[in-house]
């Protein structure tokens, strides 16, 4: 069971000194409870009730420590005695609170290494792979699973290192007794049933690891559903969809309280299964041991050495239950972690010394799934071209611009950039000479002036500016309260559509690539606003490989030539006026938009 932890341990790596304090930490609070407290009743209490039988039995060490401190004195001997009780304590509690404090600061150094090592794995994985997972299932990886796995490091880390400290020290306090005295039989059987606590640990630990996987996959379906509705909230009371959403919501919250509530179960049946054992075991030995004359001293000794033996039994046994927990969580986790990038760096990229904006499909076939969606698509398209791309829904126009910056790949033929083939570009360096402005942008939750950089993050304030006023968008920021300062909110949601539209575009001119893919992207303007981009659009394209998906006829007047796309094939290519004479389809569309 630990061997599924192992490669994990390297996260505590960069937490070796305080993992390391808290080892040792442990290992003290674990001799301090495990040999120190049943030493102490065994040493200090015939002292303090002059138990005469039992003190010929107190260590000659602890006399002479206590008489070359303190001097040979009875009253001083009970001073050193009572004394000796809160000392011990003090190394068990200092122990105890340093093993906790600095396991848990090495336990979330961990966390912080699984999740930025899940989330760096998430930003470089394809597309493709967002289209198989829902995105709160992946957050509930990132937050739940990567917490729980922090859980289980933190918690074997401290107890596999203070819990069989504590039980090596009582057992070797008890074996001790068992040879220097009557209290070996109720040793000798509380020993014997110690293999017996084993029994509900293995029992419980079966149930626990179906469970738990549930438990995982349930909350990830609930941060989904949680997700999906703090993200719709427009269209959630557009449709009068709040008691569904929220039936729903109570529906899932129940599911994830049922299952949470088996996983209790199971791991609360271990502490009191492995109690009663050990209480038959200690019964059976009291009953020897008395009957052959056990002392009462004799007999606190080894009760107390016994209640601190199974004690790291009973936790040891938890452990075992949160450890299967955690192995649900890691499953989980290597989905993503182990998932192969189909994308991958070649291992020796290449770069052309000049790069030109040329862009070559040859023989391109592409499907998800099963489902084909490009179908021997053949086509170049010179530097400094504009091209439109028309066709119904689902034609493949998206698709199509997706494998030039090789957000998909395609699964034969070949897509060529400046000449080469992407597959043999390193997928930073193809991208840096691409911008895109999708139909639907995405603002993130900081500055304006910080989402216009995306488009080149070392661009100064003035280049920002000046790629804003080209935009059309320097007006409306200037009006905003804090200027560029403005927050855009969450997912750009202080700004209207054809605000978050203009900085969208404002990105793509701070960029300054030779390459640009527009989806449609006066879409979310008004007349006014949409000439004014009409217009900035013009000096965009110039000098530029520009591929526009045109939903709208109005923006097709930039292009030099129009690829006409129906169900994943090029069905027409040429100027409006051709197309119009001979490709019917875009005759039906262009007609179905005008007339």
């Amino acid at each position: 069971m630990l061997s599924r932890y192992k490669p994990y341990l390297r996260f505590l790596r960069p937490a070796a000194m305080p993992f390391a304090i808290g080892i040792v930490a442990g290992i003290v609070y674990g001799l301090a409870s495990g040999l120190g407290l049943p030493a102490m009743s065994k040493t200090i209490f015939p002292i303090l009730f002059k138990d005469q039988e039992s003190l010929a039995g107190v260590s000659p060490w602890f006399r002479g420590v206590v008489a070359t401190l303190f001097g040979d004195d009875e009253s001083k001997l009970l001073l050193a005695s009572c004394l000796a009780i809160p000392l011990i304590f003090v190394f068990r509690a200092a122990g105890q609170y340093l093993n906790l404090y600095f396991i848990q600061k090495a336990g979330l150094i961990a966390l912080e290494g699984v999740r930025v090592e899940v989330f760096a794995k998430l930003q470089h994985l394809p597309m493709s792979y967002y289209q198989r997972h829902k995105s709160g299932d992946l957050l509930s990886r990132v937050v739940n699973d990567a917490s729980v796995l922090r859980a289980c490091l933190v918690a074997g880390s401290a107890d596999l290192v203070t819990q069989p400290v504590t039980l090596l020290g009582a057992l070797s306090f008890l074996i001790y007794l068992a040879t220097t005295s009557k209290a070996f039989l109720v040793v000798l059987a509380a020993l014997a049933s110690i293999p017996l606590c084993i029994i509900p640990i293995r029992l419980a630990g079966k149930k626990l690891v179906k469970r738990a996987r549930r438990e995982q996959a349930l909350v990830g379906e609930f941060t989904e559903y949680l997700a999906e509705s703090l993200q719709s909230p427009q269209e959630i009371r557009s449709f009068n969809m709040q008691e569904e959403r929220c039936e729903g919501f109570k529906a899932r919250v129940q599911e994830v309280f049922r299952t949470r509530l088996s996983v209790v179960k199971y791991q609360s049946l271990i502490s009191p299964s492995i109690e009663v054992i050990a209480a038959f075991g200690f019964a059976v030995g009291l009953f020897l041991g008395v009957s052959n004359g056990l002392t009462l001293t004799e007999f606190l000794a080894v009760a107390v050495a016994l209640f601190i033996a199974y004690d790291p039994i009973k936790k040891l046994g938890r452990l075992s239950g949160v450890l299967k927990q955690g192995g649900a969580a890691i499953e989980r986790l290597e989905e993503v972690l182990n998932e192969v990038d189909l994308l991958s760096d070649p291992e020796e990229p290449m770069r052309p010394e000049k790069i030109r904006g040329t862009v070559t499909f040859r023989d391109v076939n592409f499907a998800y799934a099963e489902s084909p969606v490009l179908k021997d698509i053949s086509v170049e398209i010179a530097e400094g071209e504009t091209i439109g791309l028309v066709g119904s829904s689902g034609a493949g126009k998206s698709t199509f611009v997706n494998l030039i910056p090789r957000l998909y790949e395609a699964d034969s033929g070949s897509v060529e950039v400046s000449g080469q083939d992407v597959r043999q570009w390193r997928k930073h360096d193809l991208r840096d000479l691409i911008a895109f402005v999708p139909q639907q942008p995405t603002l993130f939750a900081t500055s304006i002036i910080r989402n216009i950089r995306v488009g080149r993050p070392d661009a100064s304030d003035e280049e920002v500016r000046e790629a804003a006023r080209m935009a059309y968008a320097d007006d409306f920021i200037q009006q905003m309260p804090d200027g560029y300062e403005t927050l855009a909110g969450e997912r750009g949601s202080q700004l209207s559509g054809g605000q978050r539209q203009r900085i969208a575009i404002a990105r793509a001119f701070l960029k300054q690539a030779p390459i640009l893919i527009l989806d449609e992207a006066a879409s979310a303007l008004d007349s006014e606003s949409e000439d004014k981009i009409q217009a900035a659009l013009e000096s965009l394209v110039q000098n530029r490989t520009t591929f526009i998906i045109a939903h709208r006829f109005s923006t097709l007047s930039l292009v030099d030539r129009i690829i006409v796309m129906d169900a994943g094939r090029i069905v027409g290519l040429g100027t409006h006026a051709t197309l119009l004479d001979s490709c019917p389809i875009y005759r039906n569309l262009y007609d179905r938009q005008v007339l």
